[in-house]
């Protein structure tokens, strides 16, 4: 899979998915979905979605990102994606839609066959929406998709839901609407060493700024080390036990592991929410509590590999 982070020409007749695709959740990989479809008609699988770090859509400002760029990658990469354009927002805000059709999607990436959700805006103050996309394709010819919304509980998937649901410690309901368990990869950095005076020792990741942070508190998860999948108990917050922590991180215990990760991308997956960040008295005390946390994650690991067996 290729990453272009500006818009360059291609010489295949393409299939595109718009959007932001923020999450990648179950409606996104729907949209996307649609666009790999295309391939059988020897289209290839293009998504154009933008790079938000700087200046954001207006109806994207304020939201905090869910997933982190190296695993929305990896996300589309597994959904057949075969090129992704990451473009800098700020640079084709101003386009009017019809400039970002004829000029972009058409001459050149020249797109065949378009595929957006029911909601998707485009354009100078996102005044473009599907119906104008299916005017302006249309008249070239070109096939639009728009995909309706994926339904939960009687109400559409949304990354507004998902935001909601990781804030509250759903992380259950969380997985269910991302179709994948809620995940982030950021840099192992050094921390206090508390953890190895205890016979625990752990790794410690920073949030990046503007990346939602779930609800201060344990969970079970998932550990990835050298591709091998490892369980683990994750603890988000600040440490109320240790003195001097501040800033949110996540500090998670590798179960049966016990090697120098510092400065690697490790990713972690949360599966789901065990008890709330607590102050213990002393470290024997945090200790105790940690084995009880490590005991009830095994257990839910069991009964979960029960459940995906099958009969």
């Amino acid at each position: 899979m290729t990453v272009k982070t500006q818009i360059e020409s291609l010489t295949k007749p393409t299939s595109i998915a718009l959007g932001v695709f923020d999450g990648v959740h179950i409606g996104h990989q729907a949209v996307i979905g649609e666009a790999v479809n295309g391939e059988a008609d020897g289209l290839m699988p293009v998504v154009f979605t933008f790079d938000t770090g700087g200046e954001k859509p207006e109806h994207k400002k304020g939201q905090e990102t869910i997933l982190t760029t190296s695993l929305k990658r990896k996300k589309m990469e597994e959904l057949g994606v075969s090129v992704i354009y990451e473009i800098p927002f700020d640079t084709v805000k101003d386009y009017s839609p019809e400039y970002f059709a004829e000029h972009i999607l058409f001459s050149q990436l020249h797109a065949a066959k378009i595929v957006c959700g029911f909601d998707f805006r485009f354009g100078k103050n996102a005044a473009g929406n599907t119906e104008l996309l299916k005017q302006l394709c249309c008249k070239m010819g070109v096939e639009v998709v728009v995909v309706p919304p994926m339904m939960d509980q009687g109400q559409p998937v949304s990354s507004t839901r998902i935001r909601r649901y990781l804030k509250e410690g759903d992380i259950v309901s969380a997985n269910r609407l991302l179709g994948y368990e809620y995940s982030y990869d950021m840099m192992v950095v050094d921390g206090l060493k508390n953890g190895r005076k205890i016979g625990i020792p752990t790794i410690n990741q920073e949030f990046d700024p503007g990346f939602l942070i779930p609800k201060f508190g344990v969970y079970a998860s998932k550990v990835w080390v050298d591709g091998k999948e490892l369980l683990g108990i994750t603890n988000i917050g600040v440490k109320p036990t240790i003195q001097g922590v501040r800033n949110p991180l996540a500090e998670t215990y590798i179960i049966g592991f016990d090697q120098n990760l510092y400065g690697q991308k490790i990713p972690v997956s949360l599966f789901q929410y065990l008890r709330e960040e607590q102050k213990f008295h002393d470290l024997k005390e945090l200790s105790a509590t940690v084995k009880k946390d490590i005991d009830r994650t095994k257990i839910l690991m069991k009964g979960s590999m029960k459940q995906q067996r099958p009969e």
